[in-house]
């Protein structure tokens, strides 16, 4: 017994005092008593009591049940009514106060204990209920998202306002329709209606993304949507709850980012970025396949010259009239590109099939007249132009996009050298990318470092911007040792390990380098060793199924703390491997590693990957943020991610901060770490 405090309504003195004594044998504590209503309501609202032992008939103006339904509204108190009288008036008027208990007079001790115990057990049973209740009206009413109890036949049971906003029609008058009539659904992508799979045992709930729904006012939102179908009837009076999250907002700004991520800003063409993506992607469909596809590089000749005679608002009008020409061209599975300045990419598709030029060689002499048809003028004076034209199968001679853009470039330059207003094809030719050393010596070279410790590790510090608590970063970089020369960047070699599979190799190198070399520092409680550490992943390592192991051994090995290390996944290789690189962030991140996108906006950039990416940081591209102090589409990119990244709690570094004026910006956009030559260049790490 916890000594309750009990509060008695008794008119008849004798049986107050008795009822009194048998309280107190029981352990209860009698905190009061009172022999009519008016006393009774102001004694009780002074002491507040625990329970209230109320007796039906007291004399005066108030008997017990009306001075019960008053503690009901305004106190809260259970009630336990005493009566001599059972009859039906009493019974019915008696149910109106929701006692916790009814004794009939005269009753025994034992009657009277267990119902006080029972009465004060159910009482804090159905607190505990009253608050979960107001606390989940609270979050049903605060909460933005749309939410929605269904009844068996579809019907409206309830709507919280987020529904009532989203749907414009009030929970009441909702309630007399069926759900079918507020809302349909569709494939966001493909304008199909969504139907609802039917549930069973093992699929109690299903969730749906980017569906497009459309109100009874024909107004239209994208959201996700989570039906569940475990509830109970007993407790919502529904079969299922329906919620949906309006992300119309988030899918306009990734949709507008990713068309800005895609496409070049002055002409509307696509930008060189996405036609590397969609010339691998014809590489891996049309493997093995008659190619009847080619890319015509194209430039326009002696451009420089206008635009530094012109100025460079003149040169722009001439890109965009050359634009204009490619785009009569885009149809069908046809797309073109600007990839620099005055270059241009049109990717053709034959009628024939056969890979016969002819249909390419009449499409690259019409480009070539097109511009004595578009007489370009400027001041209402008249500038000739002419094109070089490069025109490159793709086929199985090329492995990547890479390899075609090199040939692309190589042919057009062939053309520019013979005075242009031509066009040519590309001529296979022998000879690896790097004209100065064969592959097999680079190869070798690279070997030879993995064996010999022929690596060197550099550090870049990656600085917070917005104060706080924020721990700095520094990003491990790497370079090869070259006998007394300079080291070798890694732009040199980096691309070859990849071509030739050693990748991963470099990088277990790295992760065994980074963590002995943050021991190290430790142990010399070396300013450096407050810092996290930031390694990069390859594409090639990350689907290696061993990465995980390796590295948890040898953070085991040289007992790193958790929170120190960070890997960087650049962003095309994270999303080309998808799987792989959720694998691995699971793995590990439960072991205290942290995650950063690298190059963020350079390739994919949408900000839907980033639900099966569970990241902590972005890397805004460099190439963003270069010339964001003198550029405002690429300030308003910058701008764009930074506040993406916020919305999904994600923190943003900006990469290549060269100068002050970035830093400050970066700040105020609110970006949350800065790296580049503005905060200090890579160097070696002390020995």
């Amino acid at each position: 017994m916890s000594n309750e405090r009990v509060y008695i309504v008794e008119d008849e003195r004798v049986v107050a005092i008795d009822l009194k004594r048998r309280l107190e044998r029981l352990g209860y504590s009698v905190c009061g008593s009172a022999s009519n209503g008016q006393d009774a309501l102001s004694e009780i609202a002074r002491l507040r009591p625990d329970i209230i032992l109320m007796d039906v008939l007291l004399r005066g103006d108030l008997d017990g049940i009306e001075v019960a339904l008053t503690v009901k509204k305004e106190l809260d108190i259970p009630v336990i009514f005493l009566s001599a009288y059972t009859d039906h008036t009493t019974i019915e008027r008696a149910k109106e106060a929701t006692p916790v208990g009814f004794i009939l007079k005269p009753f025994k001790e034992r009657e009277l204990a267990t119902m006080l115990e029972m009465a004060l057990f159910k009482s804090v049973a159905d607190l505990k209920v009253r608050e979960k209740e107001q606390l989940f009206a609270a979050i049903l009413n605060s909460t933005t998202d749309a939410i929605l109890v269904v009844g068996k036949n579809g019907n409206i049971v309830f709507m919280n306002p987020g529904a009532e906003q989203l749907l414009e029609i009030s929970d009441t008058e909702a309630r007399h329709l069926q759900a079918y009539d507020l809302f349909t659904l569709a494939n966001k992508e493909t304008g199909e209606e969504y139907r609802i799979p039917r549930f069973n045992d093992h699929n109690k709930v299903l969730k749906a993304h980017n569906l497009r729904l459309t109100n009874r006012s024909n107004k239209s939102f994208v959201v996700d949507m989570i039906i569940n179908h475990e509830v109970s009837q007993n407790t919502t009076g529904g079969d299922r709850i329906i919620s949906f999250k309006d992300i119309s907002r988030l899918d306009e700004i990734t949709d507008t980012l990713n068309y800005q991520a895609s496409h070049d800003t002055l002409t509307g063409l696509l930008n060189r970025n996405e036609l590397a993506a969609r010339l691998n992607e014809i590489l891996r469909k049309s493997a093995g396949q008659q190619s009847s596809i080619h890319a015509l590089f194209i430039d326009i000749d002696h451009f420089k010259i206008l635009n530094d005679s012109c100025g460079t608002h003149a040169g722009d009008v001439l890109i965009r009239t050359v634009a204009a020409s490619l785009k009569r061209h885009v149809h069908g599975r046809n797309f073109a590109a600007r990839i620099g300045a005055d270059d241009f990419v049109l990717v053709h598709y034959s009628l024939d099939e056969s890979g016969d030029p002819t249909d390419v060689t009449e499409l690259a002499r019409v480009l070539l007249d097109s511009c004595t048809e578009d007489v370009f003028t400027w001041k209402g004076k008249p500038y000739p132009y002419t094109l070089s034209i490069g025109i490159i199968p793709i086929n199985e001679t090329f492995d990547s996009e890479h390899e075609i853009m090199i040939a692309g470039t190589q042919t057009v330059l062939k053309v520019h050298r013979s005075g242009g207003n031509r066009f040519s094809f590309y001529e296979q030719h022998t000879g690896g990318r790097y004209q100065s050393l064969p592959i097999s010596e680079w190869i070798s070279r690279i070997h030879s470092a993995l064996q010999e410790d022929g690596f060197v590790l550099y550090y870049q510090p990656i600085e917070p911007l917005l104060g706080g608590k924020e721990r700095s970063k520094l990003e491990i970089l790497l370079r090869m040792k070259d006998g007394d020369n300079p080291v070798i960047q890694p732009g040199e070699f980096i691309p070859i390990a990849e071509r030739y599979n050693i990748i991963s190799s470099i990088d277990r190198w790295v992760i065994d380098k980074a963590f002995s070399t943050y021991a190290r520092l430790a142990k010399k409680h070396h300013p450096l060793a407050e810092s996290v550490f930031s390694i990069n992943l390859s594409g090639g390592t990350l689907v290696d199924e061993n990465i995980v192991s390796f590295i948890l051994n040898k953070a085991t090995e040289y007992a790193i703390p958790p929170g120190m290390f960070c890997i960087e996944l650049t962003e095309s290789s994270a999303i080309l491997n998808l799987a792989s690189a959720s694998s691995l962030i699971t793995g590990l991140k439960e072991k205290g590693f942290s995650f950063a996108l690298d190059d963020f906006g350079s390739g994919f950039s949408s900000f839907s990957y980033l639900k099966n990416l569970p990241v902590d940081f972005v890397k805004i591209d460099g190439s963003f943020i270069r010339n964001m102090d003198r550029d405002p589409v690429d300030y308003t990119m910058v701008q764009a991610i930074s506040s993406m990244s916020r919305i999904l709690g994600l923190k943003t570094i900006g990469e290549f901060a060269e100068n002050d004026t970035i830093i400050r910006m970066l700040g105020e956009i609110g970006v949350d770490y800065a790296q580049g030559y503005g905060i200090a260049r890579p160097k070696p790490f002390e020995d």
